[in-house]
């Protein structure tokens, strides 16, 4: 590639590189125009008042820009600009810098952003000028996507092949330069208002698509905040007191205290006949939001009996089972959420939990198991939210079995972090076996 070197008329600005008999225009005056419809008539004014009558016109979705040059720089129609033709093929963000000749201290630098060239990026210059340039554009906080620098700058990117992007094969009718008011045919200047109104429907289709979009997602938005608000006055009510939305976050917060689960399970349980209509009780757990109680037949009772006398004292009809030998009846509960409340160090309230455990001769096992923070669903049309940060706190999982009621030996225990999960009782040999499973949270 040789840069030209007549410049009877031209000035040092505008510089014309030949390349297998083609002819590529830098120094272009890069003005954005604002109309959709109306941008040839924009630029036509914009050349009257400063001056110049060829022009090069670069559409992209993001922006109509105009490059614009003197005829009297010794620029003619069917030359193309060197700034259009490189953003035609690599792309709406990137700064590209080469050198022209091998023989002399010349380089060409040219720099699209947002789609659109930037003012003064289309230029020849000395190393220093154009890498002076190129600091520039990095000062004003500007990120490309991609960066084309030759190796002897120092300043990182990577070589641009100008010789495979400036073959004849890669050239294309809209990175040429035009006369600006006269020259153009009738058929051209159809085409360019058909052009025009298909750009102009595509524009106008993409902005109401986006603007669909972006209602989508506010409207998304807007939901999960006032289901998040919704939740948090929920914690607020139950618990009584005001919380903080990063209850939202504690499990342990929208869970029950350990009071309220014994005694909405126990008011069931104890209430559990041993025998229902020759029905005999062999079970009943208990998660907090139902108590499940099975039964087994004996002698000659029926399922209609069982189904009779239950009926209005549970909240559905017996579930039967074991060839319809065994039957559950379901007593659905209500408990309120506990809310928020800190947590102290795990080996104090292991410690604490497990001594008062021990004084009522219990067993219990404590295992630390995995916390896993639940990622939350992307919004429609946004991009999918960054990973949780890793909790700040530790769970235990609790267990034990006793012949001591749960209310006895877990009235009065230290219950801070304390959640209950689950109470089993089984009927044995003429006595209730009782399971306790729960978790502890800790710092």
């Amino acid at each position: 590639m040789v840069a030209e070197t007549s410049k009877n008329a031209r000035s040092a600005r505008v510089q014309v590189l030949q390349y297998r008999g083609k002819s590529f225009v830098t120094g272009l005056r890069w003005h954005p125009l604002g109309s959709v419809t109306g941008h040839m008539k924009e630029a036509r004014q914009y050349g009257r008042e400063h001056h110049l009558d060829i022009v090069a016109i670069r559409r992209t979705p993001a922006i109509i820009q105009a490059g614009f040059v003197a005829r009297s720089e010794e620029v003619i129609k069917g030359m193309y600009s060197l700034a259009a033709t490189l953003a035609g093929q690599l792309g709406d963000s990137w700064i590209a810098a080469w050198k022209t000749e091998s023989e002399i201290d010349q380089y060409a630098l040219v720099a699209v952003y947002q789609g659109g060239v930037i003012s003064g990026c289309d230029m020849i210059g000395t190393g220093a000028e154009v890498r002076r340039r190129v600091a520039q554009q990095r000062s004003r906080g500007i990120n490309f996507d991609n960066e084309y620098l030759p190796p002897e700058f120092d300043m990182g990117g990577q070589p641009l092949d100008v010789a495979e992007l400036l073959q004849p094969s890669h050239l294309k009718r809209e990175y040429r330069l035009r006369p600006l008011v006269f020259g153009l045919s009738k058929p051209e200047l159809v085409q360019l208002a058909v052009l025009g109104v298909l750009i102009a429907a595509g524009i106008i289709g993409w902005a109401q698509w986006q603007n669909h979009q972006d209602q989508i997602a506010k409207e998304a938005a807007f939901q999960a905040e006032q289901q998040r608000l919704a939740e948090l006055a929920r914690l607020q009510k139950e618990s009584g007191m005001e919380q903080t939305p990063q209850a939202l976050e504690h499990p342990w917060a929208k869970r029950p205290s350990v009071a309220d689960f014994l005694e909405g399970c126990s008011n069931v349980i104890y209430q559990l006949p041993l025998s229902i209509q020759g029905w005999q009780f062999t079970s009943a757990v208990c998660d907090g939001a139902q108590v499940l109680s099975s039964y087994k037949r004996s002698g000659n009772s029926t399922a209609d009996k069982l189904i009779q006398a239950t009926q209005g004292h549970f909240s559905d009809r017996p579930a039967f089972f074991d060839e319809g030998n065994s039957a559950t009846l379901k007593f659905d509960i209500s408990l309120p959420a506990a809310g928020d409340e800190p947590l102290k160090d795990a080996i104090v309230m292991l410690a604490n939990l497990s001594s008062w455990l021990h004084s009522f001769t219990q067993t219990p096992v404590l295992k630390e198991v995995p916390v896993v923070v639940p990622i939350q669903p992307a919004i429609p049309g946004q991009p999918a939210p960054p990973p949780p940060p890793p909790p700040q706190w530790k769970q235990f999982e609790l267990s034990y079995a006793t012949g001591i009621t749960p209310l006895d030996s877990l009235s009065g225990a230290p219950s801070q972090g304390l959640r209950l999960r689950e109470i089993t009782t089984k009927y044995e040999t003429g006595h209730l076996v009782w399971s306790v499973i729960g978790d502890l949270y800790a710092k």
